[in-house]
């Protein structure tokens, strides 16, 4: 009987000629489904920490001239990103000579100034005063107590006032040496965990390194003789731990050294991650600078890329320009199809 009955409703469904059901009430969208692609536009702010401090430490030891030239040479490039920046920044020196009494973590002072900030005036000729440390410090190099020291132990002494609570720290540190810090000031592990733990909240400290790589590096002397700098393990190290820079000395053109190193202290970000994975080819860039739109075109100065997209991290990285504070960044893209997420509000 079950045998019959199946066999009549194959029956009738052969003879009968069946509609397609559009009823959206029952099945959802019509078939087949809308497959234009989804625009999106991701709005993210250009922000700035609101203070910073600077702590330049610089080896004065007697191969140290050409270095600190390089330094005071670009130094316009790292002041490019706080000059009229809005931001509340404190620019000191010390030296890495922990020997000479003048010296021992106390800020240098050039004509009546003993930092950069906001105020003073033509702050390039003062900073190169300031870094014109000379190559007659102590041969024992030792930046990380010169840190440390300039930092807390003359917090409220000689360095009064250079240092605040609030403000996000950066340290550079330029050597052709390893430090030879002595344990009895800080320790290499004591100071990777107790920098960053001055500061309340994580990311606001960071230190950065232009020392030999490791394995060393080469330069000519000023008599045209090759000389080794030995690799800056320590500094490296503490870099690589706490975060920041690092650069070996070795290399001759520090323009663009200098260009990251006042991003990253002025804490402007360069990279912008997209909310959504896009069609690579739809990308587009602009920032709005008080409220006037600047279309990027993904071709700087030279045929640089002025932005690139970078598939892994899903984010667009701006490679010759940097937006200023309080900008706005607008990245707008076609979403890949099969791969949208559940929002299409920008960031």
């Amino acid at each position: 009987m079950r045998t019959l009955l199946l066999s009549l409703l194959v029956l009738l469904a052969a003879c009968q000629d069946y509609e397609l059901v559009q009823d959206a009430s029952v099945l959802g969208a019509p078939n087949p489904p809308d497959l234009s692609a989804r625009v999106q536009v991701d709005r993210a702010v250009q922000m700035t920490v609101p203070a910073v401090d600077v702590l330049w430490v610089i080896d004065d030891s007697c191969s140290m001239a050409a270095e600190q030239e390089r330094l005071r040479t670009n130094f316009p490039r790292f002041m490019t990103y706080f000059e009229e920046s809005g931001l509340d920044y404190h620019i000191g020196v010390v030296s890495t000579d922990m020997r000479s009494p003048d010296a021992q973590g106390r800020l240098k002072n050039a004509s009546g100034f003993r930092w950069i900030d906001p105020e003073t005036p033509s702050p390039d000729l003062v900073f190169s005063a300031l870094a014109d440390l000379g190559t007659s410090g102590d041969a024992d190099e030792r930046g990380r107590d010169a840190a440390w020291t300039a930092i807390v132990t003359r917090r409220h002494t000689e360095n009064f006032g250079f240092y605040r609570d609030d403000a996000a720290l950066s340290v550079i540190v330029i050597s052709d040496e390893d430090d030879q810090s002595a344990e009895e000031v800080i320790s290499l592990p004591d100071f990777i965990t107790n920098l960053p733990a001055l500061k309340e909240r994580p990311g606001m400290v960071s230190f950065s390194s232009i020392v030999g790589p490791q394995g060393g590096c080469q330069t000519l002397s000023d008599s045209g003789f090759p000389t080794t700098t030995e690799a800056g393990l320590a500094y490296l190290i503490a870099t690589d731990a706490i975060g920041g820079i690092s650069w070996p000395i070795c290399d001759e053109d520090w323009s663009a050294l200098l260009s990251q190193l006042g991003i990253q202290a002025a804490g402007l970000r360069t990279e912008f991650f997209l909310s959504e994975i896009p069609v690579e080819s739809t990308v587009s860039v602009w920032v709005e600078v008080d409220g006037e739109a600047v279309e990027i075109e993904n071709e700087g100065p030279s045929g640089l890329p002025a932005w690139s997209y970078d598939r892994t991290r899903n984010s667009v990285s701006f490679r010759v320009f940097v937006p200023p504070p309080l900008s706005e960044v607008f990245i707008e893209y076609q979403v890949l199809s099969g791969i949208q997420g559940p929002s299409d509000s920008g960031l």
